[in-house]
């Protein structure tokens, strides 16, 4: 008992006189932030010997799979950049993993129709678990989607032109797969080619989401849609996200806005989607830039969520080769150290053609582990790695 009250006086001292006069601390020099600092540095050396790396997953083992599609393979990484084992998948173009440790990737098949071979685009639910032990190197596939057979039985020839493009997988293991195709009617039975699909965790169909209007259904909103995000993220925990909105990114040409938050709402007719437009925008006294100023983008093929408190929006513009920062409230940027006095957001995006530490070749996807942001980056054949300069 002695010992706390010393300490306590010691805490009082500190603090003011005996007499209770407040002690004057203003030689203590307050830290000053300078704004210009804070930016994304480079985490070398970056992950190579790809040929054509067009996707990323933080997968919720906490492993890192690439898709090279040239190679036709899935690379398995560690957190240090050592393969720790590949899957054979010609042609892959897409990966993610569920909260059970399946990979689904998207890759051409052969199929046989009427005596005659065909290649279409299939989802593959990949195994990890075999008889030996658990990874890449024990993997099978145990199911496919084919297009356009998870939804009807019928074929036509445009089919064969259809593609899958990212995956984006939900808390309860329900996912979200991005299409294109060359169709484009959207009274046709499962909506137009250019859709976002949503799959059950047993790899069922639901539906080709619809948007709605104050002016009535949207199909043709998902205009060369590509990218897709949602909130639930590793690590694996009670507490991954439910929520069951995502973000997209469309790559048409023309669109004035080109990434998208798309919410489900529940009416009178059960449920719907809508976009959701609250976006701070235009006001260049609490921002320099904003994710929903129109030609923001002109291909923003990747897009991802950050972890922590404070989560951010990273979109990938593969053709402007430039990486994009963003609160979830559309401010371009990053929220700076409460000590800096300040809340308006830090520009940190980056890029530019080229093969510097800081520059990129089609960036065609991104991911965000543990306060580091991977790129790929397509056109150079690598996986950039990036940490900001407040998160060291």
């Amino acid at each position: 008992m002695a010992k706390r009250s010393f300490i306590l006086a010691l805490f009082l001292v500190g603090c003011g006189d005996f007499l209770g006069r407040k002690t004057d601390l203003s030689f203590i020099d307050v830290p000053q932030y300078d704004n210009t600092l804070i930016a994304y540095v480079p985490v070398l050396p970056y992950w190579e010997g790809f040929q054509a790396p067009v996707d990323i997953c933080v997968g919720y083992d906490e492993l890192y799979y690439v898709a090279d599609s040239i190679a036709g393979e899935i690379v398995c990484l560690d957190e240090a950049g050592r393969r720790i084992g590949t899957f054979r998948l010609p042609g892959v173009h897409a990966v993610a993993q569920d909260r059970r440790l399946d990979l689904l990737a998207a890759a051409p098949v052969d199929t046989i129709i009427g005596g005659q071979k065909y290649t279409l685009d299939a989802i593959h639910r990949i195994r990890l678990r075999g008889s030996g032990g658990y990874g890449l190197r024990y993997a099978s596939v145990v199911s496919r989607s084919v297009h356009p057979f998870y939804f009807k039985s019928t074929f036509s020839i445009t089919d064969t032109l259809v593609r899958f493009r990212r995956i984006a997988v939900l808390g309860n293991n329900s996912y979200y797969v991005t299409r294109n195709g060359p169709d484009q009617d959207p009274l046709k039975f499962g909506g137009p080619d250019d859709a976002v699909l949503l799959f059950d965790s047993r790899d069922q169909w639901q539906e080709a989401i619809i948007l709605q209007s104050s002016t009535g259904p949207q199909p043709e909103f998902f205009r060369r849609v590509w990218g897709i995000a949602t909130r639930a993220r590793p690590p694996q925990s009670p507490f991954v996200s439910n929520v069951e909105g995502f973000w997209v990114s469309l790559t048409a040409q023309g669109l004035p806005l080109k990434v998208h938050s798309i919410v489900p709402r529940e009416g009178e007719q059960g449920r719907f989607y809508e976009v959701d437009f609250r976006w701070a925008q235009g006001d260049n006294s609490v921002a320099d830039g904003f994710l929903a100023t129109p030609g923001k983008f002109e291909r923003p093929e990747g897009i991802a969520f950050t972890g922590g408190s404070q989560p951010y929006l990273i979109v990938a513009d593969a053709a402007k080769d430039s990486v994009y920062v963003f609160t979830l409230s559309g401010l371009e940027g990053v929220i700076p150290p409460p000590a800096s006095g300040s809340r308006r957001p830090v520009k940190v995006s980056f890029g530019g053609r080229g093969t510097g530490p800081l520059q990129m070749n089609h960036p065609a996807a991104v991911a965000h582990h543990k306060k580091l942001l991977y790129v790929v980056d397509k056109g150079n054949r690598r996986i950039m790695r990036l940490r900001l300069t407040t998160d060291w």
